[in-house]
């Protein structure tokens, strides 16, 4: 039990929060809240773990304990210099920390709003607390889930990374179309390190966490849409939530994949790491953002972000890149600046690589 509430809080609150640090830079207190930390830290974790999984993975079969210790290594090391930074800033300049600066603008964002808006928002958390409640507690089985899932499995319990068939459980070479995309690693890491069953991670653990956190990338959008105080945020986000519950009108539609497959890749891909990508594209090409000093921040997480996508589905990186592209030739195009193509252009790095390794290996 200890090792579950221990290995739960590292990977999903402290790993997350301390390494979004490294994000904030000086006088984070005035630009950047809780809701980004926890975001920039959380893809900075996943990007992460790509960047290790997948050279692991090559190199030896039998490497999930190798895997784990390098990772759990990584994220403790980027969460010392994360909370090291924020303590030295703090100390320095004389401040409070961000924790405390991040509750007092809480409280007072609260106090804030009208009692419509409070309404409106107690209803928008009714309506995500529902959404996890149902994902929790009728747990849906999908066809996939006997490929994705068992790999998880077979990689907890065997230590084996993806060179066993799930539907025979035979031996087999290193299935690179799949194995490149390392969601089913990650979970199998989560299981490793909380101690639960990666069946269990998949199915119950992950929708609690990956729904509002989706939710927490619609809130930034609405942020930088209609304004932090408008009764119009609320009422954006309970709309999104109508949408979801109701979105099942086939079974392709993104709707149907965050709900009733939270935990796939391309479930993940179509409705966080592309919502995220629509996130940093509104605040780098808002124009507020990049004079107060803040655009390379949101053009580093492009690019962690592009490293998530391939971590998701093999046809992740094509479409993050496809994205970022098309709406780099619009931003140049419309602020007459071709340097805003090719910062797009070299944030796809990542996305061609991990293509060059689909096509090489």
């Amino acid at each position: 039990m200890l090792q579950k509430a221990f290995g739960f809080l590292f990977l999903f609150v402290i790993a997350p929060l301390c390494t979004g640090l490294l994000w904030t830079g000086k006088k984070k207190e005035k630009r950047y809240g809780i809701d980004f930390i926890y975001l920039a830290g959380f893809l900075t974790q996943l990007a992460v773990f790509q960047l290790v999984a997948v050279p692991v993975m090559i190199v030896k079969s039998h490497g999930m304990a190798l895997l784990c210790n390098v990772m759990t290594g990584a994220l403790a090391g980027l969460s010392v210099a994360g909370a090291g930074c924020s303590i030295y800033e703090m100390r320095r300049g004389g401040g409070r920390s961000i924790w405390a600066v991040g509750c007092n603008r809480l409280r007072i964002f609260w106090r804030s709003l009208s009692l419509e808006c409070k309404c409106f928002w107690l209803l928008a958390f009714l309506a995500v607390a529902f959404q996890m409640y149902m994902g929790f507690t009728y747990a849906s089985f999908d066809g996939d889930d006997s490929y994705y899932v068992v790999q998880s499995v077979l990689a907890d319990q065997t230590g084996v990374l993806n060179r066993i068939r799930p539907y025979t459980g035979l031996s087999t070479d290193l299935d690179i179309r799949h194995a490149l995309a390392t969601l089913p690693l990650w979970e199998a890491y989560v299981a490793r390190m909380t101690g639960i069953h990666a069946t269990i991670v998949a199915h119950s653990l992950l929708p609690l966490f990956l729904i509002p956190l989706t939710y927490l990338c619609y809130f930034e959008i609405g942020k930088k849409l209609f304004g932090a105080t408008s009764v119009r945020l609320p009422i954006f986000c309970v709309l999104v939530s109508i949408l979801q519950i109701w979105g099942n009108t086939s079974i392709y539609t993104n709707a149907t994949f965050f709900l009733t497959r939270t935990w796939q890749g391309k479930a993940v891909l179509a409705n966080l790491v592309l919502l995220v990508q629509l996130w940093l594209l509104l605040e780098i090409f808002d124009g507020k953002g990049k004079k107060r000093g803040q655009g390379g921040v949101f053009w580093g997480l492009l690019i962690v972000n592009n490293i998530v996508s391939a971590m998701m589905t093999s046809m992740g990186a094509f479409l993050a890149a496809m994205f970022l592209g098309i709406a780099g030739l619009l931003a140049a195009i419309r602020e007459r600046k071709p340097s805003l193509l090719v910062r797009a252009a070299c944030c796809c790095v990542p996305n061609v690589v991990y293509l060059l390794m689909l096509l090489l290996l």
